[in-house]
């Protein structure tokens, strides 16, 4: 019985959780009530108040008194609880998650240079092959793309590396999505040939330099992007 309920609970959270992600309800924006839910989903009001509340807990929805339940605006930092799915990243977010990449990527290319074993360097090997046969196709060259990213994680031979880029996945791997979408999938493929080169010539500085260059590259053109953006926005506010 009460595994049924948690299960029932699970499915609400699930629902809520998608309206969000598709970007029916914004932050911001009220949700549809207790009973509303309820109907729509055919459950019981004791189910969607679980899930709820289980998203209050979890800073991704608001409460307020006599007022209904709001969608809280959802930052980076939030998204290290485990718990908390990948929602969304505007350009902003996107800049804040290149600049952390830098600051731990740099030294996890020197060190999976230095490292690795022959199994990493055949693991990059096969993601980069699937980047060069997918170069047009974003969904598959996104996803080889953050593949490739967590061998080099892995091949560092640190587990704190390795582990923190494990409790990040989501937001790698929606960044990957939103950078090839913004992008495209093809700016990158010769960037991570130099850096696979590197790492299987054994040369830590070379990998460390390539890989910083590449996400350097990435930060300002996603940073030009996001000053196009504003220019338009000013001309239209002033038009």
């Amino acid at each position: 019985m009460d595994q049924k309920k948690i299960n029932i609970s699970e499915i609400v959270y699930k629902a809520i959780e998608e309206k969000i992600f598709n970007k029916e309800w914004t932050p911001g924006m009220k949700i549809a009530s207790e009973n509303q839910l309820s109907q729509e989903l055919g459950v019981s009001r004791m189910s969607v108040r679980e899930a709820i509340e289980k998203m209050v807990a979890l800073n991704i929805l608001t409460k307020k008194h006599g007022g209904g339940t709001f969608v809280n605006e959802l930052s980076p930092s939030i998204y290290l609880n485990g718990l908390i799915p990948m929602i969304i990243l505007d350009h902003d977010d996107l800049l804040d998650v290149l600049e952390f990449r830098e600051v731990i990527e740099v030294d996890s290319a020197r060190l999976c240079a230095e490292r690795c074993d022959e199994e990493t360097i055949e693991a990059l090997e096969r993601c980069y092959q699937v980047m060069c046969d997918n170069n047009n196709k974003s969904p598959e060259f996104a996803n080889a793309d953050y593949q490739f990213h967590m061998e080099i994680a892995k091949g560092s031979k640190n587990s704190l590396v390795a582990k923190v880029n494990t409790i990040l996945t989501d937001i790698w791997k929606l960044q990957q999505e939103e950078i090839n979408r913004c992008l495209g999938p093809s700016g990158g493929v010769q960037e991570h040939k130099k850096i696979l080169d590197a790492i299987k010539s054994r040369d830590p500085q070379l990998a460390a330099l390539f890989m910083q260059r590449h996400i350097r590259r990435t930060y300002n053109e996603i940073l030009k992007i996001k000053e196009k953006e504003k220019e338009i926005i000013v001309k239209e506010v002033t038009a």
